[in-house]
């Protein structure tokens, strides 16, 4: 308990181990997702897909604020912060969108069983609610992926299968 609280130096109101490693966890992967999004978005060549991906960005930076903000307010230490932005090699033509299409569609399902997983974990009512947003958040841009990704053909159609079996 000792390693968690040197994590945690604010006085007021302490958060529980699982509530500490939430917020980190998922600061962590923001930032990761923020980084790789920046990257994918010098690559992409679709214009409807480089919509998304603006889209996308500015979802990641507004649920990176709030994280941060009750990180700070608990006084833990956060993970390094990536880059402002992402240099572009001469070559964009060694990713393809589908392909980084199918990356981020794959990203925010385990999104979704992460913040599902959080909100079970916390027990303080602002952690909750702020993460019930956000789950709230990337189901509906899952499900617009979803329509976006069968429109462009993106997304990979998996085998019917027989009634009889």
């Amino acid at each position: 308990m000792q390693f968690i609280n040197s994590f945690c130096k604010n006085t007021k109101e302490k958060p529980h181990c699982g509530e500490v490693f939430c917020l980190w966890q998922h600061l962590a992967q923001r930032y990761d997702t923020l980084e790789i999004t920046q990257i994918f978005q010098n690559f992409a060549h679709d214009n409807d897909f480089k919509a998304i991906l603006t889209m996308g960005l500015k979802i990641l930076n507004n649920e990176i604020e709030l994280i941060e903000k009750q990180m700070n307010y608990f006084d833990i230490s956060v993970p390094p912060r990536p880059p402002k932005s992402a240099n572009t090699p001469t070559n964009t033509e060694i990713l393809r969108d589908e392909i980084m299409f199918r990356i981020i569609y794959w990203g925010i399902q385990n999104f979704v069983i992460q913040q599902t997983k959080s909100i079970l974990a916390v027990e303080k009512n602002h952690l909750k609610s702020m993460f019930i947003k956000m789950l709230e958040t990337e189901i509906n841009l899952y499900d617009k992926l979803t329509s976006f990704g069968k429109s462009k053909g993106w997304l990979y159609v998996p085998p019917m299968c027989d009634k009889r079996s």
